[in-house]
């Protein structure tokens, strides 16, 4: 599959806006590392080449050998600079910083239906260009675009914005016009492809286990892999006691009415065994990764003959790497949903007809509630935060608001009061543009729960409403 758009990260939260940019425009946008060599990208043969852009204090490196590919590169943002200098020409000083400034497009592919107009410079360098580059933008007397267009390599100072059109079109423009490529990634594209993984593994024989959580992704992969294997294959479940109030039984039902069978392996008082001291996030995540890893092995040892393990693993996960350990198992992994964001295995939910309480469901990290505690989880701190967990859910969910937030949920915060109780912190939130952004509850809701709260949870003292915005797939409790 290399009618593709390769994007070079530099920048995790620009690289994946690229990505779902170009999806939008039914182009594939693979995200790489930005180490990756010329000659892994030749084995590739992608359409185009993005650079991602960088904060502007780690500009990075990259193999120079890939400008002699004869594939176009775009770089954006930091990226261009980096572009520039592999060129022979040189950035200088910074000429503006965090500023409007107009711009003005010059002739070239990479604008065509561009007019120009004012836009948000974070950075503009002052560029030296060698000679056979040419400015194709400029803003207040500096070279905002760059191209050589002989060997289609295009550089650009700024990022894309929220809600940026201009940046959409410069995306189009590069990867339909510059590269070529056709625009095929479309609904009927993933499911195909989604399908062609399991019916390769399911050709090679023997029982599949599927990896199940409740979430729509891991539910996506069951219903594909049961259709797939047919009677050869059985999910698996693991409740580590971390869930939601009467989640465990709402799983069970709900593969139930699928006609899918579901082993489900008890692991909670193991899980909070293995809790026990453990502080971090990291600490916490590595045990239930163990555990899960382990209880996988167990079945497929239990069951003679499964030979493939399915996870619903998305492409935020794999950029976030956190696929090696599944490599280990001794089974033949396959991950159906590898190439697809959270929000394009949604609609690879409707399309194969699950229900939209399956399709919607909000994001739940793996460690469960276990990773809404800051610091031990113990029996007692985990009871508070699924109490206030419950009331919070029930709050939103009356008032309306299930549908409108990407999500919501309490943080069991720790920092012991003068009473001995502790803090709560509620989160929800809105995706925008890259962004995570705090909603605007309602003054009563937010009063009604928190008086519930303190209420129905004696170990919480105060309770606090976040408002701080973050980049998406940077939230550590999400």
């Amino acid at each position: 599959m290399n009618d593709m758009i390769l994007i070079l990260n530099y920048s995790d939260t620009f690289s994946r806006e690229i990505a779902l940019r170009l999806r939008g425009e039914q182009v594939y946008g693979r995200i790489v590392s930005g180490m990756t060599t010329s000659a892994q990208i030749a084995d590739l043969q992608p359409r185009g080449i993005i650079l991602s852009g960088a904060a502007a204090n780690a500009p990075g490196v990259f193999d120079a050998g890939i400008l002699d590919l004869d594939i176009p590169v775009l770089a954006l943002g930091h990226a261009s600079h980096m572009l520039l200098a592999a060129q022979g020409g040189a950035s200088a000083g910074i000429a503006l910083t965090d500023k409007k400034a107009s711009v003005r497009y010059e002739d070239s592919p990479l604008f065509t239906d561009l007019t120009g107009g004012e836009r948000y410079m974070k950075e503009l360098m002052t560029l030296m260009l060698p000679t056979d580059v040419q400015m194709i933008a400029s803003a207040a007397g500096c070279t905002v675009a760059f191209e050589n267009r002989a060997k289609k390599q295009y550089g650009v100072q700024f990022e894309l914005e929220r809600n940026d059109p201009e940046g959409s079109t410069i995306l189009k423009n590069f990867a339909r016009d510059i590269c070529g490529c056709e625009a095929w990634w479309t609904e009927e594209a993933y499911l195909r492809e989604a399908r062609a993984h399991l019916e390769s593994a399911a050709a090679q024989g023997g029982f599949a286990l599927c990896a199940v959580s409740g979430g729509v992704d891991s539910t996506v992969a069951a219903v594909l892999t049961h259709q797939a294997f047919g009677s050869r294959m059985r999910a698996l479940y693991v409740d580590n006691g971390m869930m939601r109030e009467g989640e465990s039984g709402q799983i069970q039902a709900m593969f139930e009415a699928l006609g899918i069978p579901l082993i489900t392996v008890d692991r909670a008082a193991e899980t909070l065994g293995a809790l026990a001291g453990k502080r971090t996030m990291e600490e916490k995540r590595q045990v239930s990764v163990a555990l899960l890893h382990d209880a996988v092995k167990r079945e497929a040892a239990v069951h003679s003959g499964v030979v493939t393990l399915v996870l619903g693993t998305n492409y935020s996960d794999l950029c976030g790497g956190l696929r090696e350990v599944w490599r280990e198992s001794g089974l033949n992994v396959v991950e159906p949903l590898q190439d697809l964001f959270k929000g394009e295995v949604r609609t690879l939910a409707r399309q194969i007809g699950l229900s939209e309480e399956i399709a919607g469901r909000k994001p739940f990290p793996a460690l469960g509630l276990g990773a809404r505690v800051i610091g031990e989880v113990t029996q007692k701190r985990l009871d508070a935060l699924r109490i206030a967990e419950a009331i919070f859910s029930e709050e939103i969910e009356a008032a309306g608001l299930s549908r409108k937030l990407y999500k919501y949920f309490p943080i069991l915060a720790g920092g012991e009061l003068a009473s001995g109780k502790e803090m709560l912190v509620l989160r929800a939130v809105n995706a925008s543009g890259g962004m995570l952004v705090p909603a605007r509850l309602p003054y009563d809701l937010v009063e009604r729960t928190v008086e519930r709260i303190l209420s129905g949870a004696p170990l919480i003292g105060r309770v606090f409403y976040d408002q701080t915005p973050t980049p998406v797939g940077t939230e550590t409790f999400g």
